[in-house]
């Protein structure tokens, strides 16, 4: 029993009811259902997915034909039924496509047209049988739906039905409803896929309703970084999109939570707008990103059943890393499948790390960068106290005028000095430490523990003008 590739064909066919959805620009509703039979012979699952978007064509379906021989028997007859219209259209159109067909040419059967009698709508419902369990794929197409809730869709409605025959009492269940259908324009998919994310997180891999309180006491646990790049071939412009959250774990988290924390990190990866299956371009972007300069160690990246996911060496106890990336299209249908730019995924998630990074300070610090931060402390106590012990008068008021400080309470003045000086260099550190490390010719020379006029003479500054040496930044090894 194939059971992997049966699961690929239902979320082949949900991603393509998402596109036609997103293609209408209109308010849309995408519904799977899951009847059982199991009074049939042998027990059968008959799976339907609908939606209300613009209608589709038979292209599409091309790519059902790469089921294996051994997911063919696990589908009734081997037959797919499609029933499809379009606002424009009178009628209702109906095919069959009998995959176990080898003759490419036989295996669309057109079936009589239903009328639509005046009616404007537009649609597709596309159904099958297995003989799989109905526990088995209402896991897994369950599971398939928290993911896609990251995406936030705009203007798309989703419902999972399930109905089981067998327990009259529970006979048809709503089991997944998210009626949110967001009216935000195509620019702000970056923004529906961080805020998705931040949930996703909060509610425990969307396993919860609601923010598990016991985890995240406060939505300041969670520091969130994103990037975004674009790229256009051939009239074909591609978007790349990256999301990563570190969570700082409340110690109070309640052990029955749902998701399981430790050092290893699902990649979230979603193709055009509905979660993907690894390939090798990406997990080849993931192993080249260097992790190091952003304090962070792999122990290993790897495939696990069309996931991937990172193991972290050194990540704390009480720490875990999201990872989102979203890659789409501006057209659709494709006809013929578009692999992943690992160039591109490798810019998005350095551009989501160096944006974390430069919004929370000492957060994925260089290991360099954590050492000379360590120093910090003394030296700002020593400056502190030769300012703060100097007789000069004139000298202490400059100081304290560039550390803008104007108090005039000498009890605390050393304090308040050797703290401001301590927050300068971490400062300091932290922004050398997020700049490039490139050429040293390229690299921005370091910042100014004091930014004052006062601290460069006119003479120097025309001499530096015409000089031909490079800057020199206070961390080059």
């Amino acid at each position: 029993m194939d059971a992997s590739s049966v699961r690929n064909l239902c979320r082949y066919l949900i991603s393509s009811a998402i596109q036609r959805c997103r293609m209408s620009g209109e308010l849309c509703r995408l519904s799977v259902g899951l009847k059982s039979f199991p009074l049939a012979n042998p027990p059968l699952v008959r799976i339907s997915i609908s939606d209300t978007g613009v209608g589709s064509c038979l292209e599409e379906f091309q790519d059902v034909k790469y089921l294996s021989d051994s997911s063919l028997n696990q589908i009734h007859d081997g037959v797919i039924s499609i029933a499809t219209t379009r606002v424009c259209d009178n009628e209702i159109f109906h095919y069959n496509i009998d995959l176990k067909q080898k003759d490419c040419t036989k295996r669309l059967a057109t079936l009589p047209l239903t009328p639509k009698n005046g009616a404007t709508f537009s649609g597709t419902e596309v159904s099958f049988s297995t003989f799989h369990s109905i526990d088995v794929l209402l896991e897994d197409i369950t599971c398939f739906f928290q993911k896609m809730l990251i995406m936030k869709i705009p203007k798309v409605g989703i419902e999972l039905i399930v109905d089981k025959v067998e327990f009259p009492e529970h006979q048809c269940a709503n089991v997944i409803v998210a009626n949110e259908c967001i009216d935000s324009p195509s620019e702000a998919n970056a923004e529906c896929l961080k805020s998705g994310l931040v949930d996703y997180v909060l509610k425990h891999g969307n396993k919860k309703d609601s923010i598990c309180n016991s985890c995240f006491t406060i939505e300041d646990h969670l520091k969130v970084g994103s990037g975004e790049v674009y790229k256009s071939y051939r009239n074909t412009e591609t978007t790349i999109e990256a999301v990563v959250i570190i969570s700082d774990l409340s110690e109070m988290m309640d052990p029955s939570c749902f998701r399981a924390y430790g050092s290893k990190t699902e990649v979230l990866y979603f193709n055009d707008f509905s979660p993907g299956i690894t390939c090798q371009p990406l997990l080849k972007a993931l192993k080249t990103i260097d992790w190091k300069s952003y304090g962070l160690s792999i122990k290993s990246i790897s495939d696990e059943d069309g996931c991937a996911f990172i193991e972290w060496d050194n990540l704390p106890q009480d720490c875990h890393i999201d990872i989102a990336i979203h890659s789409h299209h501006n057209k659709y249908p494709f006809t013929k499948r578009v692999n992943v730019d690992g160039n591109l995924v490798k810019k998005a998630v350095k551009l989501a790390l160096n944006d974390l990074k430069k919004k929370n300070a000492g957060v994925l610090l260089s290991a360099h960068a954590v050492k000379i931060r360590s120093y910090a402390p003394e030296l700002a106590k020593t400056i502190a106290s030769l300012i703060s012990t100097s007789d000069d008068l004139k000298f202490k008021g400059e100081c304290a005028s560039i550390l803008g400080l104007h108090s005039s309470h000498h009890d605390t003045e050393s304090e308040s000095i050797e703290d401001n000086i301590k927050q300068r260099l971490t400062s300091i550190i932290d922004q050398n430490d997020r700049q490039p490390q490139t050429n040293k010719r390229t690299r921005e020379s370091a910042p100014l523990l004091f930014n004052d006029d006062c601290f460069q003479e006119p003479e120097y500054a025309a001499y530096q003008e015409y000089e031909d040496e490079v800057s020199f930044s206070a961390f080059d090894q």
